[in-house]
């Protein structure tokens, strides 16, 4: 029996050290052999995902450079407009400067007429007779200019109102506070619905709608824009975000049809080539 028991300890023994020898535990494939391929698919993956955030990012990107370009022609646009009406009032003033020195001109005229009636006199003395009617003519002119000044109060008050409400509310929107950028807007063409900033104002409050993705609201104010007003500079504007409303609401033939108008009724424009550019993206 011992040596029964031996053989099998010796056994054993061989066994365990043939075992012990084996590179991968017995003969079967190394835990790294399929570690290896785990891990190739997870970079893979990773890498995929990486590249689809990427992309995402860069369309993101994209939409706020279309957006400050569109801004830059705005304020180059508005710019325009300004110097426009800074020429328009200097040669207003311009054209208004010989009136007031030919009202003047009769003053010094009416001067030598006492004097020569003091020089036919003898007497020397008759001169402080000439101050008298000097305070005559300087105070006829006087009266004339508060009677130019208060032709028109009223509506330089009310346009210098609508400038400064129209350009806080713009101020309150380019801050980012939206909702108090749509009340403001809303307000100012509810006192100002034909003023010099309507147009403006309509557009900027469609377009703090679009900001806050109330998209039945701006499409309403963004037509108006165009119904409203259909001689204003932000007509195309409107058409354009129009068009990129349906298209973010995958309405991709309303969103055809808004671009192709742009491009059609407003060639030449920045809003044209933006709605070239993504005409141009979108699915044929």
């Amino acid at each position: 029996m011992s040596k029964h028991a031996l053989l099998i300890l010796s056994l054993g023994f061989g066994l365990c050290a043939e075992a012990a020898a084996a590179p991968n535990g017995g003969g079967y494939p190394a835990a790294s052999a399929y570690a290896q391929p785990a891990a190739t698919d997870n970079a893979i993956f990773e890498v995929l995902g990486r590249l689809e955030q990427l992309q995402s990012e860069v369309q993101q990107l994209r939409g706020m450079v279309e957006e400050q370009s569109q801004t830059i022609a705005d304020l180059q646009r508005k710019q325009s407009n300004m110097y426009s009406d800074l020429d328009d009032r200097m040669q207003a003033l311009t054209a208004g400067g010989p009136a007031p020195s030919g009202q003047s001109s009769p003053a010094p005229a009416s001067i030598p007429a006492p004097a020569d009636a003091a020089a036919a006199q003898p007497s020397a003395p008759a001169a402080p007779v000439a101050p008298t009617p000097a305070p005559v003519t300087t105070a006829t002119p006087v009266p004339a200019a508060p009677v130019v000044v208060d032709n028109k109060p009223t509506a330089t008050a009310a346009q210098g109102n609508e400038k400064e409400r129209y350009q806080s509310a713009y101020d309150t929107l380019r801050n980012g506070h939206n909702a108090q950028a749509i009340k403001m807007f809303q307000d100012l063409l509810k006192d100002f619905p034909a003023g010099e900033f309507a147009d403006n104002s309509q557009y900027w409050l469609a377009e703090a709608y679009k900001i806050n993705r109330e998209f039945d609201a701006a499409r309403g104010a963004f037509n108006k824009v165009v119904s409203q007003y259909p001689n204003s500079s932000k007509v195309p504007d409107a058409l354009l975000k129009l068009g990129y409303i349906e298209f973010d609401l995958q309405n991709t033939a309303k969103a055809r049809d808004y671009l192709t108008r742009v491009t059609t009724s407003y060639p030449g424009t920045t809003a044209a080539h933006l709605a070239e550019k993504k005409l141009a993206q979108m699915p044929q």
